[in-house]
């Protein structure tokens, strides 16, 4: 990914300085970050508990999908904090959820899932959830297209995600919204496939998310439009009240809506809150 050359130093110093409402889960680092392979949910110690610079084992929970962003940010972040070991697990949301409820020491919980968000805000939060990136859905299309916008789907050949994936789902309700009927030339059970209708001239376009189309490649454009920019899933970060680590979670909130992880997510397809 590509990375501006923003001072660790000073994201620390931000982070420490104040919270940001902005988060999210990712992969940890090869040698400092640990990511469980499983879901045993055998959390190591967190601390320290107390005020002063965050350091101990921070552990977060976060969506799978946000495993390659995390990958970056996280060794930045133990960059800035030398004395913090952050543990990251990665996995289903209401998994990660129903632990949470039931206890779990974690510290720091970040998903795409509005259910499992209102499930843990509702009496095992600290502060309120915190929303870190979006990740719209939008037009994918082919270079020389005649496609500039919504409005030019109507009479062209559209591949769509099935209706009992999220992609589906709000792919539709974007359509709706803007108000234009689409009937789609292909439905396909993920957006690889939906992309792969246009890469091979089967469709003129694909609704999918932005996410889709930059991890695809570069043969393929994104295009933006505002119905789907207002209901974009959310990724939210949430500070965990059962955490060991409050420290550590309050600096690991404001280091994910500093410069440097907008840049991060920005590069991953997601668009800043």
């Amino acid at each position: 990914m590509h990375l501006r050359s923003v001072s660790v130093v000073a994201v620390a110093a931000m982070a420490v300085a104040g919270p940001v409402l902005v988060a999210c889960s990712g992969a940890p680092a090869p040698a400092a970050a640990t990511a469980s392979a499983g879901h045993d949910h055998q959390h190591p110690a967190g601390g320290p508990a107390g005020t002063g610079a965050p350091g101990g084992t921070l552990v977060v929970h976060a969506a799978d999908e946000l495993r390659a962003t995390l990958t970056v940010l996280v060794p930045k972040f133990e960059e800035a904090f030398p004395d913090v070991r952050v543990a990251v697990e990665y996995g289903p949301a209401a998994e990660h959820a129903g632990h949470i409820l039931a206890g779990a020491p974690v510290d720091v919980f970040v998903t795409g899932d509005s259910v499992a968000v209102a499930q843990v805000a509702a009496g095992h939060a600290r502060g309120a959830p915190a929303v870190v990136a979006r990740n719209p859905i939008v037009i994918a299309v082919p270079p020389g297209t005649g496609i500039a916008g919504v409005a030019d789907l109507r009479g062209t050949r559209v591949a769509l995600c099935a209706e009992s994936i999220p992609c589906g789902r709000v792919g539709r309700a974007a359509l709706t919204a803007a108000a234009v009927d689409v009937r789609p030339s292909a439905v396909e059970p993920d957006p690889a496939a939906a992309l792969a209708q246009v890469r091979a001239g089967a469709a003129d376009a694909a609704l999918v998310y932005r996410t889709d189309v930059v991890a695809s490649g570069a043969d393929l454009r994104a295009l933006d439009f505002a119905q789907a920019l207002l209901i974009a899933d959310q990724y939210t970060a949430i500070k965990v009240s059962s955490g060991r680590n409050p420290v550590g979670a309050d600096a690991l909130v404001a280091f994910l809506g500093s410069a440097l992880a907008r840049h991060v997510f920005a590069d991953a397809g997601l668009s800043p809150t």
